[in-house]
């Protein structure tokens, strides 16, 4: 925990964490809900997406309103993105996600969270590593997928993936590390999906949660709803699936904001 004394962003107590794995540092804030909540508090982790185009204090914005109810929120960066530590990769990103569970745990011996209400929000890439989380660990409670991804392998089988990588390094350049060399990166990532522990449909039947949601847009082309009913709907029992009309992967209309935030408050608040 890096700050000695107390730090607050308007009436919540904010901390900045650093986690240790494999001699590199991943960095995150962890905001405490307001008075006169008392710990031990629920706990949401968010796993950002790819390539992650927001500052950790933006994403707290969106979700103040859980701070509000008395959860605490912690957000961080997975290493290779922004100003943490390492390269991007899948075996990078689920070794984390262990790590921030690790992390989770502790604070619990110290009655700090409880332990029975750890949940996750999962964003995109996130979503597919959160799932790989839950099919090695049984601590969590709700998790929330946000606009998903799920074909992996598809998505970096694409052309459109190549571009956007190289995209990155020219406009977002310092946002991630370790995609500098393209081709390299896409072999490793290919490379990585022959583990059959990073592969979604061979791990579903593993996946343990006790409340599931996904909140995915109609119009999102990286997603597609009828492989999603054939290899995952099945395989996760008491799924609340929620689709809002004409929203893409980016949920960029206000409108559709509003409507993401409505169907989070009520799976929190439930």
């Amino acid at each position: 925990m890096e700050f000695t004394e107390k730090q607050y962003d308007g009436p919540y107590e904010v901390i900045g964490i650093e986690i240790h794995n494999d001699n590199q540092i991943f960095k995150g804030l962890l905001y405490f809900p307001p008075k006169p909540f008392q710990k031990p508090y629920p706990l949401i982790i968010y796993f950002h997406g790819f390539p992650q185009l927001f500052s950790l204090s933006e994403i707290v914005k969106s979700y103040k309103n859980l701070l509000d109810i008395g959860y605490a929120f912690f957000v961080f960066n997975f290493r290779g993105y922004r100003f943490s530590e390492g390269e991007v990769s899948i075996v990078n990103q689920l070794s984390d996600a262990e790590k921030v569970i690790e992390f989770a745990l502790l604070m619990t011996k110290k009655s700090i969270f409880n332990k029975r209400d750890i949940n996750i929000i999962a964003h995109d890439f996130g979503a597919y590593i959160a799932l790989l989380l839950c099919s090695q660990n049984s601590i969590i409670n709700k998790l929330l997928l946000l606009s998903p991804i799920l074909n992996l392998k598809d998505i970096i089988d694409s052309p459109d993936f190549e571009k956007n990588l190289h995209y990155i390094n020219r406009f977002l350049y310092g946002n991630i590390h370790g995609i500098a060399n393209v081709n390299e990166f896409i072999s490793k990532i290919k490379s990585e999906l022959n583990t059959e522990k990073y592969q979604i449909d061979k791990i579903l039947r593993k996946i343990s949660y006790k409340k599931i949601k996904i909140i995915l847009g109609d119009k999102d082309k990286l997603i597609k709803m009828s492989e999603l009913k054939e290899t995952l709907f099945d395989y996760l029992p008491n799924l609340e699936l929620v689709v809002i009309k004409d929203m893409e992967h980016e949920p960029i209309e206000e409108k559709n904001n509003n409507k993401i935030n409505n169907e989070v408050n009520l799976f929190f608040n439930s």
